[in-house]
């Protein structure tokens, strides 16, 4: 299953991005916690549609039922030699 952003549900407040992600069955709510470490949310959707929707396979949901998204989740970039 994979999530994809539903278009107009995407809310950034403050240091905080809430989407709204949906696949073939249901909606899920997605918060991406310190984005400003993350940088570009919407340069990376399909990044973090990914991250999203492995979580939400591997039953990793928040207290609060969401998906949480945060820089650790992310992948580092190589270093450059």
């Amino acid at each position: 299953m994979t999530l994809m952003t539903m278009p107009g549900k995407m809310r950034q407040d403050g240091q905080h991005t809430f989407l709204v992600m949906r696949d073939e069955r249901k909606c899920q709510a997605v918060c991406i916690v310190d984005d400003g470490t993350i940088g570009d949310v919407t340069t990376k959707l399909g990044l973090i549609e990914a991250i999203a929707s492995r979580k939400l396979a591997d039953g990793e949901l928040a207290f609060d039922g969401r998906v949480w998204i945060t820089p650790a989740d992310m992948p580092v970039p190589a270093a450059i030699s």
